[in-house]
């Protein structure tokens, strides 16, 4: 199944913020860095106002990041035409804020019909209530929560694929 890994909005000025901010970017880089080297196209956002992406991102992903001003990343014109040209049937999701951004790019992308998948151990808000709440109207939506192994084992499918000694190195980091 083809998918795509969305990422969005890990940015400096809010990162510090974030309630679990080390393992939510720990998960995040290690799921990057498995996407990179199994090729699943990646899509990387920021939010106008909240400056660059986070170091630990820029360091392993060789994506140039999308500026929009909307919330719901389906709300920006640039995001909507490489999603249409990468043509995933699945989404996976990652980012901050879990019931902002996260939540209503989520809700849209489930609404024009594609599986959405949330990594629910990368992504993050200031207050953890915030998060459990988005996780839960999620899961309402039929939208998927998952975890960055459980998304790199599914698109491995098996221990005999080419890369998986790649794979588990980045697993044991």
């Amino acid at each position: 199944m083809k998918t795509a890994l969305i990422i969005i909005d890990f940015q400096e000025r809010l990162a510090r913020h974030i309630s679990g901010i080390d393992e939510v970017l720990k998960n995040s880089v290690k799921l990057v860095k498995a996407c990179k080297i199994l090729e699943v196209p990646m899509i990387l956002t920021e939010q106008i106002k909240l400056g660059a992406t986070v170091k630990e991102i820029r360091e392993v992903i060789d994506v140039k990041p999308i500026e929009k001003s909307s919330f719901s990343c389906a709300g920006c014109p640039e995001f909507n035409h490489i999603l249409e040209k990468i043509n995933p049937r699945r989404c996976v999701l990652i980012g901050i804020e879990a019931h902002i951004c996260v939540l209503q790019t989520a809700l849209d992308l489930r609404d024009r019909g594609y599986e959405i998948h949330v990594a629910v151990d990368c992504i993050g808000s200031r207050r953890e209530l915030d998060k459990q709440i988005a996780i839960q109207r999620m899961i309402m939506k039929d939208i998927t929560p998952t975890t960055s192994e459980t998304v790199i084992y599914e698109i491995l499918k098996t221990a005999q694929h080419e890369k998986f000694k790649q794979i588990l190195e980045i697993v044991k980091e």
